[in-house]
């Protein structure tokens, strides 16, 4: 039978909401808990990205990514006949019932969670992954990655193995349709955006999303000593969209692509601003 690994990574905390999977990883194991095989990919959650400065996924490395929808088969056939094993289980149970609910497939998620098990065989211990690796004498690289989260969570699984962990229910995960996706993984986007050359004049509608390098106060204040107008929304009338992300995913960056209104970064945007007062 053996286990699977789980470790995703998230938008955010709200599962049943507007809240996505932006990165999940598998690492398979044998009953006895040894590596088996191992799968990640990052997502398109069809939205902003939330805590980017936590997992550290850029809108680029998303770009060209899958969507839930597209490796859910593929995803499915990996866990399939497996004990689902996670740390924090209840997170990403939560992540997995919701994004497999979207398609329409209702799930009572369950399974091994190594950090309700901690007190078990890691007597003392407090419970994130990283101070129960290092009670077991675990090293935990790039925390925060799923891959590397999901990695250091069977070698913890392994170590709870050797005293005996109790037996835990098999889902029955759906037989979904579809051919495996290829895996995107991070640092291997390949979109290359081409720079706006974009005038800017007195008046001009400009609109600012994402968090910035410098507060958005500072900006709006540059924008309107430059004589421009700084707005909320992205109308079609809106000269530009500045981000601090051009690959953004946010309601604002759908709306400009839409009424291609240019997105530029902020240092872009400066020397927009230079070039209006030269």
């Amino acid at each position: 039978m053996g286990y699977a690994v789980v470790d995703v990574e998230t938008t955010g905390f709200a599962a049943g909401r507007s809240d996505r999977v932006v990165e999940i990883a598998v690492v398979l194991l044998d009953d006895l808990g040894r590596p088996a095989g191992e799968w990640c990919t990052l997502l398109n959650p069809g939205r902003d990205l939330g805590p980017q400065h936590v997992h550290r996924i850029s809108a680029a490395d998303v770009w060209d990514a899958p969507t839930f929808a597209q490796v859910a088969g593929t995803l499915a056939r990996l866990l399939a006949d497996r004990v689902l094993v996670a740390h924090n289980l209840a997170f990403d149970a939560r992540f997995l019932a919701a994004e497999f609910g979207r398609l329409g497939v209702d799930l009572a998620v369950d399974g091994l969670c190594t950090m309700r098990l901690a007190p078990r065989f890691l007597p003392g211990a407090k419970r994130s992954l990283q101070a129960c690796c290092d009670a077991a004498g675990i090293v935990l690289e790039d925390a925060h990655s799923a891959l590397h989260d999901a990695r250091a969570t069977g070698r913890l699984l392994a170590h709870y193995l050797r005293d005996g962990v109790p037996a835990a229910p098999t889902v029955p995960w759906p037989r979904l349709p579809g051919d495996d996706v290829a895996e995107v993984r991070r640092g291997h986007a390949t979109v290359v955006r081409a720079v706006a050359d974009v005038p800017l004049g007195q008046g001009d509608l400009v609109v600012f999303t994402g968090q910035m390098a410098e507060p958005r106060d500072v900006w709006i204040s540059r924008a309107h000593a430059a004589g421009l107008v700084s707005q909320g929304y992205v109308t079609r009338a809106t000269r530009v969209l500045v981000a601090a992300d051009p690959f953004t995913l946010s309601g604002k960056a759908r709306r400009a692509r839409a009424y291609r209104v240019p997105i530029v970064t902020e240092d872009h945007f400066q020397s927009m601003v230079v070039s209006l007062h030269g």
